[in-house]
């Protein structure tokens, strides 16, 4: 009778491990933090800018012709498209200058929870002026606050001087001019509640406050912009001749680009693989399933000897 049972444990726990050994195969493990992919073609990769409710139609415009200059597919999406699950075909969402508070009152709580979702499960957000405040806002995907207006700047559209982080943790800018001129429009800067959150891209020569900066949120990156570096003041490439009198002797664009380029290869990178996953964590577990009935063999066995 004591042999029976023995035999039928044993044999259950064979099984019950073989099972857990091919089932924990097909897990990914939770990582702290992901591993670092190569860097993405951004022609590969999908956006969406935001022309609903609330967007100023000019910003619209430059901020979608940036986006195709850069190369992506580009799209346009409103608060439909959102609920509609537009933002799972997308890789960066983008909402231009305009209203923060009609952004969040068109998107509703399931706009804002789906937005949530998309950046968190490894998506991109670009806010410009009333997007970065959507961004802070309601959304909460950076802990801070915009500050207007910047000490002895009028509010009127303007350029004015911004220094880059040449030093930047995040988008390598060292190649970058010290500074640039860029269009002021009533911006704001962002005083971050923890500075070790943000990644600063650029300040405001007057005041050194934020200007620009990146973050991450869960798996999913944050870019967020108070002046509007995606007008090209004299130049007709951003698709609308708003402030084309002001004369703008450089372009933020390539700047923007390489932000982009950081956006999309922090946010793509994938969890490191399983270490019980595939046909060596298989080989793994069955090891361990045979030290386990050995060990447990030749204990039933010593028992059984004992007893006799």
């Amino acid at each position: 009778m004591t042999n029976i049972s023995s035999k039928k444990l044993t044999r259950g726990i064979f099984y019950l491990l073989v099972g857990f050994a091919l089932i924990s195969s097909l897990l990914p493990l939770a990582p702290d933090r992901m591993l670092v992919q190569a860097q993405t073609d951004l022609a590969e990769i999908h956006v969406g800018v935001y022309n609903g409710p609330g967007a100023d139609d000019d910003c619209a415009i430059a901020l979608y012709n940036l986006m195709v200059w850069m190369g992506p597919t580009v799209i346009w999406v409103d608060e439909t498209s959102i609920h509609n699950g537009t933002l799972f075909t997308l890789d960066l969402l983008a909402f231009p200058g305009g209203s923060p508070y009609l952004y969040a009152t068109y998107l509703g709580d399931l706009g804002v929870q789906l937005v949530l979702q998309f950046v968190a499960t490894g998506g991109s957000y670009f806010g410009i002026c009333g997007g970065g405040m959507l961004a802070t806002q309601t959304l909460r995907l950076c802990q801070g606050e915009w500050i207007y207006p910047i000490p002895g700047i009028s509010g009127g559209p303007q350029l004015i001087e911004m220094d880059v982080n040449q030093a930047s943790t995040g988008p390598d800018l060292s190649d970058e001019p010290a500074s640039y001129q860029s269009l002021y429009w009533g911006s704001h800067y962002f005083v971050p509640t923890n500075l070790e959150e943000v990644i600063p891209i650029m300040s405001y020569a007057a005041n050194d406050g934020i200007a620009l900066c990146v973050s991450h949120y869960g798996y999913g990156t944050t870019f967020i912009c108070g002046p509007h570096p995606e007008f090209e003041e004299g130049s007709d490439r951003d698709g609308t001749t708003q402030y084309d009198y002001l004369d703008d002797p450089d372009s933020e664009w390539g700047l923007l680009e390489k932000v982009t380029q950081w956006l999309i290869d922090e946010s793509s990178e994938t969890p490191p693989p399983n270490p019980l996953g595939g046909i060596g964590g298989i080989l793994i577990v069955i090891g361990v399933i045979t030290v386990i009935v050995v060990v447990g063999t030749a204990f039933l066995l010593v028992r059984k000897r004992s007893r006799t």
